[in-house]
């Protein structure tokens, strides 16, 4: 009898990787810590909604979690978001973005100064960067260092950084442009005329057919539910994977319930996690993951009366930049952008907070957060009521990638395959944080 493949983690990646193994018919179990499978994608009531408490949509033109949610029955459950625009809160306003952009890089200066989301002196900036030549972008940098020269401070730390940084809890003066911006490195990569490089493509992704995001019906928790569905017999709950050990047969996990032989381990945990279980096998790699830094976020989920709400929310959200001084980093109008969340007569708006350099909310207690942002709510959006909240924290949960983050985790999954064949180490810690991502990583180990 062939031993099974052992999966350690049951977050998306987790998932992921054990639905290919059940789609190629190879045997697996899936080890997971906590009461649950899914990691950080959750959900729940709150009032008289369903609502999520993670990620509530995915890219859909990175394919992987298109496919997934068709392979497992929510193909037809699939449905866009509005397509409303998103708007920055700037000096006791709330301002559209202006378009087109890429990754929140202005392509049109006139945009920007009709917005009024930057000075006289920003729009100058931006003009003078967008026309200037650029030398090509050769090692990786932070998206701060590459794009600065571009678009000016002023355009980058209130257009840019709160979307790029504001993705991760992060900042994009910290990010690795190769790991956490892809898109805007290869422009970079080719260097000279920096809005020819992005308006192409911007162009290119206009003419893509489909949305560029999607949701499933009823919330990306229904994902889960699907895949804890027909994952079920080969799941262990409440079963942390102890260790890792070398034996005649290939390896031995060690767990609560006692050792499980394996003819291969995917791991797919936290970097802290993954650095303890690999740390006498590959030290070198495990020092270098327990040196990634996590970022905390919390998010605020607002159920209350359209009619106690002043803005008519005609929009998907509003990013709020640092020098703002609020505690909030985004609102999402989840009413107005699903309408799966929208049931005629409540509003769900969706508050994050918290960054890297700005974990104000981790010494605060849950009512004092619910205090803070239904008070920045009220100047934010003219709410005027007593709302139903849910705190969903995200305690050191997003990984920061810095400059040489895929040049480290290339080393890792080397050191790793040198060193302990057929142990492979993957997830949000790795190679992305979105759920196509993910899902991308998952499938990858286990194929």
């Amino acid at each position: 009898m062939t031993d099974p493949v052992v999966v350690i983690g049951g977050g998306i990646t987790g998932l992921a990787a054990a639905h290919q193994l059940q789609q190629s018919g190879g045997e697996f179990v899936l080890l997971e810590a906590s009461p649950r499978v899914g990691g950080r994608i959750d959900g729940g009531r709150v009032g008289p909604l369903d609502v999520d408490s993670a990620a509530d949509g995915f890219l859909a033109r990175q394919p992987e979690m298109t496919e997934l949610c068709r392979e497992i029955g929510l193909g037809d459950r699939l449905v866009k978001p509005s397509g409303k625009r998103a708007f920055i809160w700037v000096d006791g306003a709330l301002r559209p973005i202006p378009a087109p952009s890429v990754l929140g890089v202005p392509l049109d200066p006139d945009a920007v100064a009709e917005s009024g989301i930057v000075s006289e002196s920003g729009v100058q900036d931006l003009c003078r960067g967008l026309a200037a030549l650029h030398p090509p972008l050769v090692d990786d940098t932070t998206v701060g260092a590459a794009l600065r020269p571009v678009v000016g401070s002023e355009v980058f730390e209130r257009l840019v950084d709160p979307l790029l940084g504001g993705i991760n809890a992060g900042s994009a003066d910290r990010m690795s442009i190769m790991a956490g911006a892809p898109q805007l490195a290869s422009a970079a990569a080719i260097g000279g005329d920096m809005l020819a490089n992005l308006s192409q493509q911007a162009g290119e992704s206009a003419r893509t057919p489909g949305p560029v995001f999607l949701g499933v019906e009823g919330g990306t928790q229904r994902i889960i539910e699907k895949l804890a569905a027909r994952l079920d017999p080969h799941v262990s709950l409440n079963t942390p994977a102890l260790g890792l050990r070398r034996s005649s047969r290939s390896w031995v996990v060690r767990t609560p319930a006692g050792e499980i032989n394996a003819s291969r381990v995917i791991i797919a945990t936290p970097a802290p996690v993954t650095a303890d279980l690999i740390a006498a096998l590959c030290p070198e790699s495990a020092g270098v993951l327990r040196e990634l830094v996590y970022s905390s976020a919390v998010l605020l989920t607002f159920v209350i009366d359209k009619q106690r709400i002043s803005n008519p929310l005609d929009g998907s959200g509003f990013l709020v930049p640092r020098d703002q001084g609020l505690l909030m980093t985004a609102c999402s109008w989840s009413s107005s952008k699903w309408a799966h969340f929208d049931d005629g007569r409540h509003a769900v708006l969706r508050v994050s907070a918290g960054r890297t350099d700005d974990p104000r909310w981790l010494s605060m207690t849950e009512a004092d957060i619910v205090s803070q942002l239904t008070d920045e709510l009220a100047l934010t959006v003219g709410l005027d009521g007593d709302p139903i909240v849910r705190v969903s924290e995200w305690r050191e949960a997003l990984p920061q990638y810095t400059p040489g983050h895929l040049q480290r985790v290339a080393a890792i999954e080397a050191d790793l395959a040198a060193n302990a064949p057929g142990v492979v180490a993957t997830g949000a810690a790795f190679r992305g944080l979105g759920l196509p991502a993910c899902v991308r990583q998952g499938r990858a180990a286990a194929a």
